[in-house]
């Protein structure tokens, strides 16, 4: 999994002006991540543009709205509905706006992607890290956590519902950073090998949860629907930032397309890079469309993001 090539558009970090207009007077985190929300217009307006009927879309991992403007896609669409695992302000916010485009947002809160609620992992995983159960034990039934969240569906009553679904960052934050947290509150009563055992099991289990997540967005588009998603993929630093500016200085496209790719399977989020591979996978061969860009966020870091856009298959 960490080496791949896609036959995909070339890499570029250039950029075009977006046509999704931005709410008047109202500051959606453009201060804040110009260059970052600016390219994640561009990535979703590709996908509005191959839709013959923009009616209705859906962002899973809204947030609060940092990433993608949904005043803008709320300007395209009948009704936008934000899908989260958490709570997030964007009730509040069309509460306070009134008519006109806040009503056409639509935010479901606490879904739970992942199925595992519906099998009571995180109970059962703090059950077994309390009574310091064998990390065999528990990495069995990580395993057997695989196989059982594929007998239930998340969200199956809006099948085939949207133009267009969007994932908005959400391969890096499903549940494998909370599951190490966990076990991080109990590491002293289990040896290193005990600590690798657990964490390859809850990687395991996390990939799969990223390729049942792009299942379940291409259940959620209607026929001749879009999918959209990006999500952060390498975290910067001083030799790799290096690595990305030799980029520049590759004339050939496809040479320039096949060394970011390296640098996606050598140093990416093995998250990041599973989800992008496996929904390639899963697009129209020839309506794929890809772009790369830096975020440099808020906390100071620098990371190389990347983003998808496509009609999947039937």
């Amino acid at each position: 999994m960490r080496d791949f090539r896609w036959s995909m558009p070339p890499y570029s970090l250039q950029a075009a002006q977006s046509v999704i207009p931005e709410e008047e007077g109202m500051d959606w985190g453009d201060r804040e991540w110009g260059t970052h929300r600016y390219h994640i217009r561009q990535l979703l307006e590709e996908a509005v543009s191959r839709l013959a009927a923009p009616e209705r879309a859906a962002v899973l991992g809204a947030g609060n709205h940092g990433h993608v403007s949904l005043p803008g896609l709320a300007r395209r669409f009948q009704q936008v509905t934000a899908i989260d695992t958490d709570a997030n302000g964007i009730a509040e916010w069309a509460e306070q706006s009134g008519p006109g485009l806040a009503g056409r947002v639509k935010s479901l809160v606490h879904t739970d992607y992942t199925r595992l609620d519906q099998i009571h992992f995180y109970e059962t995983f703090e059950e077994l890290l309390q009574r310091h159960a064998p990390a065999k034990e528990i990495a069995d039934y990580l395993q057997q956590c695989m196989y059982r969240v594929i007998r239930y569906e998340a969200l199956p009553h809006l099948k085939r519902t949207f133009s267009l679904t969007v994932i908005s960052g959400v391969y890096t934050q499903l549940f494998y950073v909370d599951a190490l947290s966990r076990l991080a509150t109990y590491a002293d009563a289990y040896e290193p090998e005990g600590i690798r055992q657990i964490t390859e099991a809850l990687g395991a289990l996390r990939n799969q949860l990223v390729v049942d997540l792009n299942k379940l967005a291409v259940s959620l588009v209607q026929p001749g629907g879009c999918i959209a998603l990006w999500t952060e993929v390498v975290l910067m630093d001083e030799r790799l930032e290096a690595e990305a500016d030799k980029l520049y200085m590759l004339k050939d496209e496809a040479e320039r397309t096949r060394a970011l790719f390296r640098l996606f399977g050598q140093y990416g989020l093995e998250a990041a890079t599973i989800g992008l591979k496996d929904m390639n996978d899963r697009l129209v061969p020839g309506t794929a469309s890809f772009k790369s860009w830096f975020w440099r966020t808020d906390g100071g870091k620098t990371y190389l993001a990347a983003g998808l856009s496509g009609t999947p298959r039937a």
